[in-house]
């Protein structure tokens, strides 16, 4: 059989491996052995088909008629060099390129069940006809979304926490947390000041009935007065200056000749009229909401806000 298959390759100019699956796949379509088909082929004449037919008897002294040799198979067109693959039509048997149980061969309407098939059998061309994301791009697409609520849920606020990006005060139960959602631990502190109870107090007389929450927000947000969060430490960068305002307040101001305040120059009661608090609070509690006003509201670093305040005095080296 090699011997004719060399021959009937080097007739029909194919590959030896795919003129024998040629010739098998004829002799199955025929009834006839793949030896009588390349031996067709290799003589160039088309391979019987099916079972010979006994001829009838003819008449004595007529010579019997030999039977019509039928057409040689036509050889495969080559493709012609950079010109595009000619479209299969609807008689072209694709074989199915996939795990078992698939089908060897499959219809134009049935290719598209499978992620690719050999159109082209004598050529070996497969084609791509399904389509499928890779497992760790549909991973991505889970994981990114998930990441970012994430991120939203435990940072609703940014990644800072309070107004300023300082620390943050429960108003329901006082607890002073750092921005990590701990609780702030005091003691050993910048001049042994227990910062968490200093807080707690700022925030308590802050949030009071008819006291600073009332005109600048419950948050430092702005109101009837000035916004004071993120935006305190621009108007009052010395502790100081901001303890005097609220301690005497627009009449005060007034009262001893100045008007304009803070570092920015801003004239006395363009911004509302500022209540004194000299006469309700001490002057100690007066410093606390403003050290409140300036750590949690204003972001101002804590150990500084300390000593900025006058509640401890800098150890000398």
């Amino acid at each position: 059989m090699s011997e004719l298959l060399a021959a009937a390759a080097a007739r029909l100019g194919s590959p030896e491996h795919l003129v024998e699956r040629s010739a098998i796949a004829r002799a199955e379509a025929d009834g006839v052995s793949p030896e009588e088909v390349l031996a067709a082929w290799a003589g160039g004449t088309a391979p019987p088909s099916g079972a010979p037919t006994p001829a009838a008897p003819s008449p004595p002294g007529d010579a019997p008629t030999p039977p019509a040799a039928p057409a040689p198979p036509a050889a495969p067109e080559a493709p012609e060099p950079g010109g595009a693959a000619a479209a299969p039509t609807p008689e072209m048997a694709a074989t199915a390129v996939g795990s078992p149980p698939a089908p060897e061969r499959v219809t134009l309407a049935q290719a598209h069940r499978f992620e690719a098939v050999i159109t082209g059998a004598t050529a070996g061309l497969t084609e791509r006809v399904g389509a499928s994301l890779p497992r760790w791009l549909t991973v991505l697409f889970f994981a990114v979304p998930l990441i970012g609520l994430t991120y939203l849920i435990a940072f609703a606020g940014g990644p800072n926490c309070g107004p300023g990006g300082q620390l943050s005060v429960d108003r329901l139960t006082g607890v002073v947390e750092n921005c990590d959602g701990s609780v702030y631990e005091a003691g050993g502190g910048a001049g042994g000041v227990d910062v968490r109870a200093l807080v707690g107090e700022g925030s308590t007389l802050y949030a009071a009935p008819s006291s600073c929450s009332s005109c600048h927000g419950a948050s430092g947000e702005g109101g009837s007065g000035p916004e004071l969060a993120g935006s305190v430490l621009d108007t009052f960068a010395m502790c100081t200056d901001h303890i005097e305002w609220v301690s005497l307040g627009t009449d005060g101001f007034l009262g001893t000749g100045l008007n304009t305040y803070g570092d920015l120059g801003t004239a006395v009661g363009s911004g509302g009229v500022m209540p004194s608090f000299s006469d309700t609070l001490t002057p100690e509690e007066i410093a606390t909401v403003v050290f409140y006003e300036r750590v949690v509201l204003g972001g101002q670093d804590v150990e500084e806000a300390v000593f900025d305040c006058g509640f401890a005095e800098p150890v000398e080296p």
